[in-house]
Parts: C-alpha cells; sequence; structure tokens
C-alpha cells in the first residue's frame, strides 16, 4: 500500500506516529513551510518535520501544490491514496485525481456537523454537549466526501479547551484511521454519502475573533476563552493597550448592579461584569509584560479598578 501524507500540525505528528506503530509505510510526507517568528525570525521544526526524520521518511515542504515538479514527483509515486491531516490548505481536483483510491482525512466532529476549518473551536463556542471523529474521503468540495468510518459520540462537560478537546479527537481519528485503511482497501467498508441537507459549517479564526465583548453573557466569553486557548486567546483593551486574560472562571460571587465591561477587585482577584454574572481573572498579561496573577497585576496597575472596559 503506497502513501503520501500531508499534514502540518502536531495532530498531524500524532497521527503519523499510530499509522507508523500499526506499520504503515508512508512514501513521502507533504508538509507546509513554517514561517519565521520570534525576535530573530527563526523557523523552528515541527512536529511533522521531527517525526520525518526520525524515522527516515522523505520530506517534501510545499506552498504551491500546483508546482509542475511537485505533480510529477507525486505521480512518479504512482499511490494508492492520500491521507490528509490538518495540512492547512485544500487540495485541488488535479492533485485528488492522482492516487488511485482517493484521498483520506480524519475531520474532528460528527459529519456533516462543523465542516470547515475550525470544528473543534465551534463546538465549544455553541455549548455543544457532544461532538467526535469523522473518518471520511476527500471530494472537491468544504468536508462533504462520503464517510468510511464515525466514532461514537464524545461526551463533552463545559469545561474542555481547544487544545485538549483537539489532542483527545485526533488520538480517537488516529485509531479510526488505521482501521479505515485496512478495511477500506479490503473492500470492508461501503462509503457512505453525508446527509447534506443537515450540514453546518465553520470559519477560519482571526487574530480579532478573541476580543471580548462585556455586553456577552458570561458563558460566552467563557465559551470564547475555551475555545481560543491555544490561539488567538481572548482579550481586552485599556488606556489603550491589550490585556490577555490567561485563565479566567465565570464567577459564584455577585457584585450587586455591576456594569456590563466594570472591573472589581476583591480577595486577590479581579472581576469583570458581563450582561449576566462577572467574569473572575486569574492571570493576565498586559501587552509588553510578562503574565502575572491578579493580585501582582493589582500591585501595578490597581488603577484598572472601578473602571469601564466598554468606555
Amino acid at each position: 500500500m503506497k502513501l503520501v501524507f500531508f499534514g502540518s500540525s502536531i495532530e498531524s505528528a500524532k497521527a503519523i506516529e499510530t499509522l507508523l506503530k500499526k506499520d504503515f509505510n508512508l512514501e513521502i510526507i507533504v508538509t507546509r513551510s513554517k514561517k519565521p517568528k520570534g525576535r530573530g525570525l527563526k523557523i523552528s521544526t515541527s512536529p511533522v518535520e521531527e517525526i520525518a526524520r526520525k524515522n527516515n521518511i522523505n520530506l517534501f515542504n510545499s506552498e504551491d501544490l500546483e508546482d509542475l515538479n511537485f505533480l510529477n514527483l507525486l505521480k512518479n509515486i504512482n499511490p494508492d491514496m492520500f491521507i490528509v491531516i490538518s495540512y492547512g490548505k485544500l487540495l485541488s481536483e488535479k492533485i485528488l485525481s492522482i492516487p488511485k483510491k482517493g484521498a483520506i482525512n480524519i475531520h474532528p466532529s460528527l459529519l456533516p456537523l462543523y465542516r470547515g476549518p475550525s470544528p473543534v473551536a465551534s463546538a465549544i463556542l455553541d455549548g455543544a454537549k457532544e461532538t467526535g471523529v469523522s473518518i471520511m474521503l476527500l471530494d472537491k468540495g468544504m468536508d462533504s466526501g462520503p464517510i468510511l468510518l464515525q466514532s461514537q459520540s464524545v461526551q463533552l462537560n463545559g469545561e474542555e479547551k481547544n487544545s485538549e478537546l483537539s489532542s483527545r479527537l485526533f488520538d480517537i481519528g488516529s485509531n479510526l484511521l488505521t482501521e479505515s485503511l485496512k478495511s477500506f482497501f479490503n473492500a470492508k467498508i461501503i462509503p457512505k454519502e453525508q446527509h447534506h441537507e443537515g450540514a453546518t459549517y465553520t470559519s477560519i479564526i482571526r487574530s480579532s475573533d478573541g476580543e471580548i465583548n462585556w455586553n456577552d453573557k458570561a458563558q460566552k466569553i467563557f465559551n470564547l476563552y475555551r475555545a481560543y486557548d491555544d490561539w488567538p486567546g481572548i482579550y481586552t483593551f485599556w488606556n489603550g493597550k491589550r490585556i490577555k486574560l490567561i485563565q479566567v472562571q465565570i464567577s459564584n460571587i455577585q457584585f450587586p448592579g455591576i456594569l456590563p465591561g466594570e472591573v472589581k477587585y476583591l480577595d486577590n482577584k479581579f472581576f469583570i461584569g458581563t450582561s449576566t454574572v462577572p467574569i473572575k481573572i486569574d492571570y493576565l498579561q498586559i501587552e509588553g509584560k510578562k503574565i502575572m496573577k491578579s493580585e501582582e497585576f493589582f500591585r501595578g496597575y490597581s488603577s484598572i479598578v472601578d473602571t469601564n472596559l466598554l468606555i
């Protein structure tokens, strides 16, 4: 079985590890080039690159999937199947037509729900009670291909963060992937068309999505915090400076008359009003400074108390 793997994230790397443990051979791994970051604009090695080098698997960094040399490389491999996991770019019909049996994908939702680039964050934002994993074949649409296997429902307790839930779902998905590959190649799975009329869609997460609207309910803000814990985080502004809220909770302490966006300080914690109950702040970070506990932040910026972040 000749397999070509497309992936760029830590979830991709975990899936590669699972495939190798189950004795699947990868002809080549295709990943996206990392952009320089940090003060020195250094390019760090991604988890996918590390595992490729560790296991002596050919690695190809590509941003231009329509490059003729790249297309010829894929055709010369004569692959049976592509595996595409958190690659970060859509594959064109031209590329999807190369493998004999198509391209297989792990999608962390119970399709047709939450198609698109941010299924885990969107489920958390919606306060969903359950989610799951789908193993599907890719087509020219957005996560609209036929289903090979789906996990049982994964129950959510309302406390999960995006990074934690993503890791959990891709662990489940990586095991389903290996099961799907074997069964599909042995014609023991018949792909099932999705119920397209029930599809819901997600969108790309942008940095601006993390800005808090203090007129929202506390639960909505807490869901925002959980959904964007890895990136972009949640933040507000005070005196023209961005303050990132690193760890928050829904408060069980009532402040009669507190307004949305109003800042209070009690028992070494900051509390900020919402349209329902306040949000308690355990850790926060003002731009240009380190992460601080509420009490440490108060010592340097006590004038924030009794101000309103909506004004």
